[in-house]
């Protein structure tokens, strides 16, 4: 049962291991899949953080069951509140009824959406109990200048950030580097040109380069199509500095010279055996379906001494909207859980998604999981993706991402850094302390 607590004039809406339930109201037949996500987050954190039963309904149900919902105010949600919302403006509010607590988590813009729930989860959901003041609790503005850190880059695909001792270095297609000594991230951004010395057979589409320190060096994993095996294939460059010139020690390609394969990245597993994640192109598929597959290296970091095995195909998550793979990045969190960001296309464009390995281990099976750490249906704004993440200087983390997917009216495909982090084992906006906070009731 919802209950007032006198000493601090709140309304307890869960207690930790309480059996009175919560009901989350969301139609997902009319939501796009990446806001569900973005919703269900609710669910997930109230069940993992109190251990309370989260029920689900398409429709409000008068049973006096505390019901939260989460509402656009383009529907005319928002006249609960003493004023409209403005574009980027969101609120929250509760309301005591003879049914029951009804909690609002209202917005205008996508990004105002991911704001409200990430600030109701921060201020009002703790180790102990969940808990908001009658009437209107929240209030804030949240747009792309809080959120999106735009850099002075001027065109750059598949963006790669690395943090040297505070001077950041971005790589991206065309083997271009540019150095950032200033400590902000929006720049100035110096062109360091072409940072890789260009292989003899490496006649075009030189793409995607990561570059991990791994053993006192600097490693290059890139893609290149070969005027030998007349296919594109990725490599491993070597450089003893970060601004390169990073020299091939793959002797070619790395990946297999029957198939097209691209976006190389490394990963050291838990026994400290490196592996490359890489992309089986649906350019050369038997069945023109790209998969994400994986093989072990040497320690050196020059060969492969396993064979690729198959991780996924880009058809398998409910969200793909194509056949492509491409982007692959893991990361292991706190919880000992190893995601890979990845992109293909949603129903909205060109996208980040995410998958789990099931085991904790990158040749385990891996399940596609329900939010999506990027789509144009989370921000209404542009398509973007080849996501990674890296820290600044004071521990921030950062998704990179390319946006948009191909040039339009605006411009040219630009770095994006998002602010992110952990919870829960799945990566989240951390737009809570990015938006303009009007009112904290």
């Amino acid at each position: 049962m919802t209950e007032r607590t006198a000493c601090t004039e709140k309304i307890v809406l869960a207690r930790r291991e309480e059996k009175t339930p919560i009901r989350l109201v969301l139609d997902q037949t009319k939501t796009p899949y990446a806001v569900c996500g973005d919703i269900l987050r609710i669910a997930e954190e109230l069940s993992g953080r109190l251990g309370v039963q989260v029920l689900r309904s398409d429709v409000r149900v008068s049973d006096g069951v505390t019901e939260i919902l989460v509402c656009c105010a383009d529907d005319g949600a928002d006249a609960v509140l003493p004023m409209p919302l403005r574009e980027g403006e969101y609120a929250a509010a509760a309301e005591v009824g003879a049914d029951g607590v009804t909690v609002w988590l209202l917005y205008r813009g996508g990004l105002a959406r991911m704001a409200v729930i990430d600030r109701f989860l921060s201020v009002c959901v703790d180790e102990t109990c969940a808990a908001v003041s009658e009437g209107v609790f929240l209030c804030g503005r949240c747009t792309t200048d809080d959120v999106f850190i735009r850099t002075d880059i001027e065109a750059l695909r598949d963006p790669f950030v690395v943090n040297v001792d505070g001077t950041y270095y971005a790589y991206g297609t065309g083997w271009l580097g540019f150095r950032c000594t200033s400590g902000d991230l929006r720049g100035p951004w110096e062109p360091l040109g072409v940072v890789a010395a260009v292989p003899e057979d490496a006649q075009d589409n030189h793409w995607a380069p990561e570059v991990h320190f791994y053993e006192g060096a600097y490693y290059m994993f890139t893609t290149y199509y070969s005027a030998k095996n007349q296919h594109r294939g990725c490599t491993v460059m070597r450089s003893e500095s970060p601004e390169g010139p990073f020299v091939e020690i793959s002797g070619g390609h790395i990946t297999p010279h029957d198939k097209d394969s691209i976006d190389g990245t490394l990963y050291v597993d838990e026994d400290g055996q490196p592996w490359m994640v890489y992309v089986d192109e649906w350019t050369a598929t038997d069945d023109g379906v790209g998969r994400m597959a994986a093989a072990k290296l040497s320690a050196d970091l020059s060969h492969f001494i396993s064979e690729p095995i198959e991780l996924f195909r880009a058809d398998d998550p409910v969200w793909s909207n194509d056949n492509i793979t491409d982007g692959c990045f893991l990361y292991r969190c706190a919880d000992g859980s190893l995601l890979m960001l990845w992109s293909n296309d949603d129903a909205a464009g060109y996208s980040v998604g995410i998958a789990r390995s099931e085991n904790g281990r990158v040749d385990g099976k891996w399940e596609h999981l329900p939010y999506m750490p990027y789509s144009k249906d989370l921000t209404n704004t542009r398509d973007g993706g080849h996501g990674m993440l890296f820290a600044d200087a004071q521990g921030q983390m950062y998704l990179s991402i390319h946006s948009p997917e191909h040039p339009d009216e605006e411009g040219r495909e630009r770095p994006l850094f998002l602010p992110v982090r952990e919870a829960y084992g799945r990566i989240v906006w951390d737009v809570g302390k990015c938006g303009r906070e009007k009112e904290n009731a």
